[in-house]
């Protein structure tokens, strides 16, 4: 490849990273902004709970409830699996505890 070649290549390869970062951008903010769909469940749990949540909290909250399914959800696993999933229950339910009493 010649120089000419090369940055023709380069200036290529910098415009698709760029496309695939301002397209990863866009996903986030549209899950995690005010109005994406986290920005919709702090808004929800902040009705249900009576108080104000914001995103982290939202997170943390998801959190508990996914270990929740995890253990309480019958699918047949070995018994080892589902003490891990009710550690990892009872460590997320302290962290969002914590987090809530902020």
């Amino acid at each position: 490849m010649n120089v000419a070649e090369t940055r023709h290549f380069s200036a290529l390869l910098m415009s698709i990273f760029y496309a695939l970062k301002a397209a990863l951008c866009n996903t986030l903010e549209q899950i995690n902004g005010k109005n994406g769909l986290i920005g919709k469940l702090s808004l929800y749990y902040s009705t249900v709970l009576e108080r104000q949540i914001d995103n982290r909290q939202t997170w943390h909250l998801l959190h508990a409830q996914l270990a929740f399914l995890m253990v309480s959800f019958p699918v047949e696993c070995p018994l080892l699996l589902r003490m891990a999933f009710a550690a990892w229950f009872v460590i997320s339910v302290k962290m969002c505890k914590q987090v809530l009493a902020k």
